[in-house]
């Protein structure tokens, strides 16, 4: 009996590893974050093993039923988990100020810009995020996009992959950014300086935009703190707010829940939260969800769409919103 339940002992830790914490640490961020696929792939391999017993026609033997019927039940909790992400809530009610928000991680400014130019010309949004993208990237999609206010949170000679750049539209308005990063050591310290933006447009939200350190070795050991630095925007207290761009995580991580307590997850509230940005050569029902607008205290959700931009491994995310 002992050996029947290792099958299930290892779906549920490839699967269900946040559950008891274990998504913290490597290899499970990476098998967690893919959840979604991977428990549509085990339920078929679950389905194929039923039928190819049954059709052997011999009597089941008793530690094989165990281990499948236990790995049904790992399967349709992980199932029970993922699903309602891909339901829309109920649409917000009609008012407030439209306000659209892209957000597209720029590759270590590798990406084609000329491709990123004609999408923004083609969504028309009012403000983008583009984290890995510093004031080299920002000056070559500003020569594009001479309507949109660009700014960088990095001084120009920073590598790229160290920034995030800002576009601001015509209707955005007087918006106001600030670099926000804090000395090496500090309990809010991010690898990567963050921004903020205010004003204009957004009127009384705050919108934070956020590049939170991969799932890599040499920084796991950050990853969880830095997601719990989104409350300084998610909290009930801290007032409207918006969360945008890569935060290397997905609903599925438990660090991912703990640190966006109190936000609310765009893609998910439109029934959008299975489409995958990373890896962009991946089909978005496999890929991961990692890139992101959370809204909290105020902003409603009225439209989410990805996008493909050549040269980078991300897709782009497209948010229309009333605040």
């Amino acid at each position: 009996m002992g050996v029947a339940l290792l099958p299930v002992l290892l779906a549920a830790t490839v699967l269900l590893p946040d559950l008891v914490a274990l998504d913290r640490w490597l290899p499970f961020a990476v098998t967690v974050a893919l959840r979604p696929a991977l428990t549509a792939a085990t339920a078929v391999l679950v389905l194929l093993l039923v039928l190819w017993r049954r059709r052997r026609g011999t009597s089941p033997r008793r530690a094989g039923t165990v281990a499948l019927a236990g790995v049904a039940v790992v399967v349709g909790v992980a199932a029970a988990l993922v699903v309602p992400r891909a339901v829309a809530a109920d649409p917000p009610p009609p008012g407030g100020t439209p306000l659209t928000v892209l957000s597209f991680n720029a590759l270590e400014g590798r990406a084609d810009v000329a491709a990123l130019a004609d999408l923004v010309r083609r969504e028309r949004p009012d403000l983008v995020v583009l984290p890995e993208a510093g004031d080299r990237f920002r000056s070559r999609v500003a020569a594009l996009l001479p309507e949109y206010r660009s700014w960088s949170n990095v001084p120009p000679g920073v590598r790229d992959v160290r920034g995030i750049t800002v576009l601001a539209g015509p209707r955005a308005g007087d918006v106001t950014a600030r670099t926000v990063s804090e000395p090496p050591g500090s309990p809010g310290d991010t690898r990567y300086p963050w921004a903020e933006l205010t004003g204009g447009i957004l009127g009384p939200v705050r919108l934070g935009a956020v590049h939170v350190v991969s799932i890599v070795p040499e920084w796991i050991g950050y990853w969880p703190g830095e997601l719990a630095l989104l409350q300084r925007w998610c909290a009930p207290a801290a007032g409207p707010a918006l969360v945008v761009g890569d935060l290397n995580a997905t609903p599925d991580h438990s660090a991912f829940r703990a640190g966006t307590r109190g936000c609310a997850d765009a893609a998910t509230e439109r029934g959008a939260g299975l489409r995958g940005t990373w890896p962009s050569s991946w089909p978005p029902a496999v890929a991961a969800p990692i890139d992101h607008v959370l809204t909290a205290n105020g902003p409603r959700v009225r439209e989410v769409a990805v996008a493909d931009v050549p040269g980078s491994d991300h897709r782009a995310l497209v948010v229309r919103l009333r605040r």
